[in-house]
């Protein structure tokens, strides 16, 4: 059995034509992501894995009381969970903890109105057995916006108390392609976690 993660960018324009589309076989697992799967099998506590947050401050990741690890159903306009996007083109590196330049959520000049993630049920398909999620994204900036990168921040729970929540970046991708976004229109990316034989 393998894991595999795919991803797909499909850009439209105001009119909802589709006026781009990358889709890829993703190698874009981030340290956290395991350590994250570590942490949830072992059921870790204090002393636990150190890991950095999206903000750069460093937190001691626990299997926690509240069941928030890899939660990743971003509401809409939250910027911090689920999957997010950006202009960055620097390379992925393992220890990556954020976007590299991310596009934060609203209307003003470089910002995109962040819908909700969707998580749907698995799917199995002999071989695969898939989890796909997505987002869209809605351009009303009055500018085209390029997208170079997309991810997925992850909730993460302290393992000291007070046992509140963080949010990580487990998985980062830059685009083969940039995506032109223009005012008006809006970028789709949906992300497919696979197991397969």
């Amino acid at each position: 059995m393998k894991r595999e993660l795919w991803y797909k960018a499909i850009v439209r324009g105001r009119n909802g034509k589709v006026l781009s589309k990358e889709e890829k076989r993703a190698r874009s697992f981030l340290g956290l992501w395991n350590k994250v799967i570590w942490t949830q099998m072992t059921g870790a506590s204090y002393p636990a894995l150190m890991v950095t947050d999206i903000n750069g401050n460093g937190w001691p990741l626990g299997c926690g009381t509240h069941g928030w690890n890899f939660r990743m159903d971003g509401a809409a306009n939250n910027q911090a969970l689920g999957i997010v996007i950006g202009t960055s083109n620097t390379p992925v590196s393992v220890s990556d903890y954020a976007m590299g330049s991310q596009i934060t959520q609203g209307i003003g000049s470089g910002q995109m109105d962040h819908l909700a993630t969707v998580i749907n049920a698995s799917v199995v398909a002999d071989p695969n057995c898939d989890f796909p999620l997505s987002r869209s994204f809605a351009n009303n900036s009055g500018g085209l916006i390029t997208v170079r990168e997309s991810g997925i921040y992850i909730m993460l729970e302290r393992s000291l108390s007070p046992f509140t929540a963080a949010y990580g970046c487990g998985v980062r991708d830059v685009f083969s392609t940039p995506q032109d976004v223009p005012d008006g229109g809006g970028i789709t990316i949906e992300y497919t976690l696979r197991v397969t034989e």
